[in-house]
C-alpha cells in the first residue's frame, strides 16, 4: 500500500504516525514544501523572542522518521493530482503514485486588502522564516504595529516585547479576543498587558501603511497616525485549497470531509486546517492533531469516526492562563464571577452543567474547569473555581 501525505504540519505527521501503528509494511511518504522537519508551530512564539532554538521546537527528529519508515520529502511543491492514474505531480514534473492520498496543506495568512500592505517592512506571521525575517528586519527598529489583536497577533507582540520593541496593536473590535472573553474579562486582560507595555487601538481600522520605498507609518482611519517601523498582520488565516481546487473535490470554507475524513473522491482524505468537518473549519492546532490521528487509522484500513472536537481555549497568553468554553455571553441560568487583582473568573451554570466559563489568570482553576467540561462527572468541583 503506498500513502502519500501532501503536508507535513501537525495533522500529517499524525496521519503518518497512525498509518504506521496499522500497517507495518505499507510505503508512506510525507511531501511538504517546507525545508524543515516538522514543528511545534505554537511554539513558534517562543522561537520569535528568542527563548528557544528552532531545533528545540521541532516536534520529531530524523531518526524517529527513520526508525517508522516514514519518508520525508523535503522542498517540493506538488502542483496536480490526477485521479484516474492516482497519482500526484510536483513542480519539477516527478510523478508519484498512491493508494491512499491525504490533503493536509495547511492554512497560510489573511492578507486584508490594505493600501500599502505591499511595502517592505510588512510582515505576515506564520512559519519559521516569517520569524527569521522578522527578527531580522526589526533588529534597528524601535516601534512596531501589529495589525490584529487576536490571540497570535497578542502573542507576536508579547515576543516583539521581550526583544525590546515598543508595540502598538490596531484591532477593529472594541474589545480583545470576543471570540474567548466577555467585555469585562477583556478589560482585565487589556490592563495587564498595558502592565507590560503594549498599547492598544481598540474599534479602529487601518486604512493605509505609508512610507517611502518602506513603512515609516500607518495611518487610521479615524485619521490618527501611528509611527512604525515595520508592520505585522494578524488577521486570521484561510486554508491552502489552491491544490484541492484542481480536482473535482466539494469544497465550502475548507475541503468538505465525512466523519472518517473522507473527501467526496474515493481514497482522498483531508485533515486539519484545509479540512471542514460538519460545516466547522477549526483552523486550531488540537483539532487538527486529532483529525490527523483519525484520518491516518481510515487511511490504514480501520473504520474510527472523528465525533468533532471540543471548541475551547486552554493556553497561554503572553504567559497569563486562560480558559474560555461553553456560551460565556450567556443571560440566563446561575452566573458567577470573581476580579480580583489580574485574576477573572465567570462561570455560568445551566441545567446542573457548566455553560459557559472564562478562567483568566488562574492555573488550578483553567485545569478544573477543562476537566468539568469534558467529562461531566467532575460537575461537584465547580465550588472550587471561584
Amino acid at each position: 500500500m503506498r500513502y502519500l501525505i501532501i503536508g507535513n504540519g501537525i495533522a500529517g505527521v499524525e496521519a503518518a504516525i497512525n498509518i504506521r501503528k496499522i500497517d507495518k509494511k505499507g510505503n508512506i511518504t510525507i511531501i511538504t514544501k517546507s525545508e524543515n522537519l516538522s514543528y511545534f508551530r505554537p511554539r513558534l512564539i517562543d522561537y520569535l523572542a528568542n527563548k528557544v532554538t528552532f531545533k528545540e521546537i521541532i516536534a520529531k527528529q530524523e531518526d524517529f522518521y527513520k526508525e517508522k519508515r516514514i519518508k520525508n520529502l523535503f522542498n517540493t511543491k506538488i502542483t496536480d493530482i490526477r485521479l484516474e492514474e492516482k497519482n500526484i505531480i510536483d513542480s519539477s514534473g516527478v510523478t508519484f503514485k498512491y493508494d491512499k492520498l491525504l490533503l493536509a496543506t495547511g492554512a497560510k495568512p489573511f492578507l486584508p486588502p490594505i493600501d500599502g500592505i505591499d511595502k517592505k517592512g510588512v510582515f505576515a506571521f506564520r512559519q519559521k522564516e516569517d520569524a527569521d525575517n522578522i527578527k531580522l528586519f526589526c533588529k534597528d527598529k524601535k516601534d512596531v504595529a501589529i495589525v490584529g489583536g487576536g490571540l497570535l497577533g497578542l502573542e507576536v507582540a508579547n515576543s516583539l516585547t521581550i526583544l525590546g520593541k515598543k508595540v502598538t496593536i490596531i484591532e477593529y473590535f472594541n474589545q480583545l479576543l470576543p471570540r474567548q472573553l466577555d467585555e469585562q474579562g477583556a478589560e482585565v486582560l487589556k490592563t495587564i498587558l498595558e502592565r507590560k507595555g503594549l498599547s492598544f487601538k481598540l474599534g479602529n481600522i487601518t486604512e493605509k501603511i505609508d512610507g517611502k520605498g518602506k513603512v515609516e507609518k500607518v495611518i487610521l482611519k479615524s485619521g490618527e497616525i501611528i509611527k512604525t517601523g515595520a508592520v505585522i498582520i494578524s488577521a486570521g488565516v484561510r486554508p491552502r485549497l489552491e491544490l484541492a481546487r484542481n480536482i473535482n473535490v466539494e469544497i465550502n470554507r475548507g475541503v468538505k470531509v465525512n466523519d472518517y475524513m473522507e473527501t467526496s473522491i474515493k481514497d482522498i482524505y483531508a485533515a486539519g486546517d484545509i479540512a471542514e468537518h460538519r460545516e466547522t473549519n477549526y483552523g486550531l492546532w488540537i483539532p487538527s492533531k486529532e483529525q490527523g490521528e483519525i484520518a491516518g487509522k481510515n487511511m490504514a484500513g480501520e473504520k474510527i469516526k472523528y465525533k468533532g472536537s471540543s471548541i475551547e481555549t486552554r493556553l497561554k497568553v503572553t504567559g497569563i492562563t486562560l480558559f474560555s468554553a461553553g456560551e460565556f455571553n450567556a443571560k440566563d441560568g446561575e452566573i458567577k464571577t470573581l476580579q480580583k487583582d489580574n485574576v477573572f473568573k465567570k462561570i455560568i451554570i445551566k441545567n446542573k452543567k457548566l455553560y459557559g466559563a472564562i478562567i483568566l489568570g488562574d492555573d488550578k482553576a483553567a485545569f478544573l474547569a477543562s476537566k468539568i467540561f469534558n467529562d461531566k462527572k467532575y460537575i461537584n468541583m465547580l465550588k472550587e473555581i471561584l
